[in-house]
């Protein structure tokens, strides 16, 4: 539990789930507005 909440650990996960996060809200923003100009 000790080592999750290290700072480094923190970095070492959190940086692939941000952009990972990133890349989501991306995908799902593009395919928003591919709806929205479709209809």
């Amino acid at each position: 539990m000790n080592q999750a909440h290290s700072p480094l650990a923190q970095q070492t996960t959190t940086r692939p789930v941000q952009s990972l996060v990133t890349t989501l809200r991306t995908v799902a923003f593009a395919l928003l507005v591919d709806r929205a100009i479709s209809a």
